[in-house]
């Protein structure tokens, strides 16, 4: 028996907290897909993933359009305080309706890239493929509804603001401008969301194709107990 202090520190080093979650890890499943499939299995899907990715780079391009417009604002409000000893109160306008564009766009695109909060305790309880698939499934079909339940209210809430014409204390500019980014964050959610469920459903087939392809059909073992 290895008593040495060091060897037991190593092996709590090398240790994956992640080892046991098929989220992040290849044990003990593959992971499960992601809202874009890697590979396109019809002419219609590689014309989906085709839009799909030019709406990804607008979002992109917009969030980090978004991110230096917000930094290079906050820096110049610092140097307009501390240095120049005036500040411009429009500012503080603009920089909230920045980050507002940069937290929705970035709802919307961690929904895509699924880097959403979530965790692995299935696999702890389930070690059935099949079962495991349709959790998951089940579990982004209510995400999916909690997202277009929650997305109402935004929705109703933006256009309430964008028809009262409301504007802004000091710029005056419409507030539908603010109110705009959570229809555009949660129909992106709603959207990758859809996409995901699609692509664990075709996943959920797969598997089951699999699972029967994988089992000896009956008749084999008839045929050869009669030869036998």
């Amino acid at each position: 028996m290895n008593n040495n202090p060091q060897s037991s520190v190593k092996a709590v080093a090398v240790t994956k907290i992640y080892d046991y979650d098929p989220d992040l890890s290849s044990r003990p499943i593959t992971p499960h897909l992601h809202a874009i499939p890697e590979q396109p299995e019809t002419k219609l899907d590689k014309c989906l993933m085709r839009f799909e990715q030019i709406l990804n780079l607008t979002f992109r391009s917009l969030m980090m359009l978004t991110c230096l417009s917000l930094a290079v604002l906050v820096f110049t409000q610092v140097i307009m305080r501390y240095f120049m000893e005036s500040s411009f109160s429009g500012i503080e306008e603009t920089s909230i309706l920045l980050a507002v564009w940069v937290y929705f766009l970035g709802m919307g695109y961690a929904t895509r890239e699924r880097e959403h909060i979530h965790g692995g305790i299935v696999s702890l309880v389930v070690k059935d493929p099949k079962k495991i698939a349709c959790i998951r499934f089940l579990g982004t079909v209510i995400c999916m509804i909690a997202a277009c339940f929650f997305g109402y209210f935004a929705y109703t809430y933006a256009i309430g603001e964008i028809t009262k014409g409301k504007v802004s204390t000091t710029l005056r500019w419409p507030r539908g401008i603010w109110s705009a980014s959570m229809i555009v964050g949660f129909a992106m959610m709603i959207g990758y969301f859809l996409l995901e469920a699609i692509n664990q459903y075709r996943d959920m087939l797969k598997t089951s194709s699999q699972r029967n392809q994988a089992q000896p059909h009956p008749s084999k073992y008839k045929l050869d107990s009669q030869e036998v």
